[in-house]
């Protein structure tokens, strides 16, 4: 366990980076403009029913889950635009299942509305899904989920906001989240919340309240698993710096025989963009790719200054590739970040193993239906069980220990190394995010604990909003 004290020191929590926008509030409840105390260099205090931080694939779901369910919201953004990974890093492409509830909605939007040709794709179906590899421009998502968050007349959203604390009071050993402090305009504001959920990818507001993380590899032995290393190092999977390459010549012709390193797709194909197949994607060419650019190693993914090294290293391996493309007609739009694939883990009152995903287990408190491969990067996971069937999520696994007032939401839900790199995908992070908006609103609204919550009665509203049906489904079949 590393303390909060020691969190604080080692991340720089709490010192003013200077990358705080100007005031921004979607919705029509926008948040109150607050008078600024001089005297303080604070300002006045904000109370919700529920704080999300991080406004991206599980904040986005989890802060409009629970305006739907009638709490009053606030969804917190250190960027200066809500969207997260698809945004900020290009991950356009969607991998995992399942498609359901509010995650289904932005796809299918997406879909009707921004497709890259123009023209909606009548086989998505309800499902929102057709077995092709589709991806979507990253404005696309901006528009998308910008809409999605105003159309919640009880949902603010605070962009250009950066946590720089986390609120808690001590209660007999036990930790009490009461809520979040971000800078603004390089002074203070402490958003309250009866129910907080950290959906930052990084599990900054767990680790700033003092809850127990897990970080990197761990032995097999450390959770009785039957894949992993036999002794854990502690490293994290890497990171990849992604690009879009766009058509700027009308006679272009992709170069990918000339590429180092760089895997990609086109939008519609069945399968990865190959050399052999070149002439065929060529034929039905839309004139975009998506690439996984290239990967980069870092040592400590929360570490900001580390993660932007790693990126201008990243840069000098593009380098060749940018300009091969570039002289081929094609202009290179590198994401502003670099992706991060793992960083943090909260430890909760369960542990998801690899094992329970390669048997696919289904807890009596799942709070969520799960489908990924084992994609552990950096690490071999033998073939025999790294494509397993359907899992589910315990509601045990986004209850941090030994904490009350916070749920996590997305990859940092409490799971091992080789657990998390099947559930920290787009979709089940989605999924996890619903079901934690749902159980912060019926918390919060009821004035109880989130661990003393009805469970059957949560399991219900998520089942009615079609969380479930991915593995009913499948049953039917």
């Amino acid at each position: 366990m590393i303390g909060r004290r020691n969190f604080l020191k080692a991340a720089g929590i709490g010192v003013a980076a200077g990358l705080v926008s100007p005031e921004l509030a979607l919705g029509k409840t926008p948040i109150v403009q607050s008078a600024i105390d001089k005297k303080k260099s604070t300002y006045e205090d904000l109370y919700f029913d529920v704080a999300v931080v991080g406004a991206g694939p599980g904040g986005i779901p989890a802060a409009v889950a629970a305006a739907r369910e009638g709490a009053k919201v606030v969804l917190i953004e250190e960027d200066w635009a809500p969207g997260g990974a698809p945004v900020d890093m290009f991950v356009t492409f969607v991998c995992g299942s399942p498609r359901v509830g509010i995650f289904r909605e932005m796809i299918q939007q997406l879909n009707a509305k921004h497709d890259l040709d123009g023209l909606p794709d009548p086989s998505f179906g309800e499902a929102g899904y057709n077995g092709m590899t589709h991806f979507w421009h990253p404005t696309s998502f901006i528009q998308v989920i910008q809409k999605m968050i105003e159309a919640e007349s009880n949902l603010s959203l605070m962009c250009g906001a950066p946590v720089v604390d986390t609120i808690v009071e001590k209660k007999k050993g036990n930790i009490e989240v009461k809520g979040v402090q971000v800078m603004r305009n390089a002074m203070l504001q402490n958003i309250y919340a009866k129910v907080t959920i950290d959906a930052t990818g990084t599990g900054l507001v767990s680790a700033a309240a003092g809850c127990e993380f897990m970080y990197g590899n761990e032995s097999k032995s450390d959770f009785n698993e039957s894949v992993g290393l036999e002794v854990g190092d502690g490293k994290v999977q890497p990171c990849t710096w992604m690009f879009i390459a766009q058509k700027i010549k009308r006679d272009a012709v992709f170069p990918l025989d000339k590429l180092k390193g760089s895997s990609g797709l086109a939008d519609g194909e069945k399968d990865w963009l190959k050399k052999d197949r070149l002439e065929e994607i060529h034929t039905a060419d839309k004139g975009i790719y998506l690439f996984w650019g290239t990967t980069v190693k870092c040592k400590k993914t929360y570490d900001n200054s580390e993660v932007a090294a790693a990126q201008m290293l990243g840069l000098k391996q593009l380098e060749h590739n940018i300009r091969i493309i570039n002289e081929a007609g094609f202009s290179v739009n590198l994401a502003p970040k670099i992706g991060v694939r793992e960083c943090r883990r909260i430890k909760g009152d369960y542990v998801i193993t690899a094992d329970d995903i390669i048997n696919g287990v289904m807890p009596d408190d799942k709070v969520a239906d799960a489908h990924y491969s084992l994609d552990a990067w950096g690490m071999q996971i033998p073939e025999s069980v790294k494509h397993g069937p359907p899992y589910g999520i315990p509601y045990r696994a986004l209850t941090p220990l030994k904490t009350e007032g916070l749920l996590t939401a997305g990859r940092i839900i409490s799971g091992t190394k080789i657990a998390h790199s099947s559930y920290r995908v787009q979709p089940i992070c989605a999924v996890i995010g619903e079901a934690a908006g749902t159980a912060a609103a019926m918390a919060a609204i009821q004035n109880k604990r989130t661990r003393d919550i009805d469970l059957k009665d949560l399991q219900a509203r998520l089942d009615a909003k079609g969380l479930f049906d991915y593995t009913k489904n499948r049953k039917k079949k």
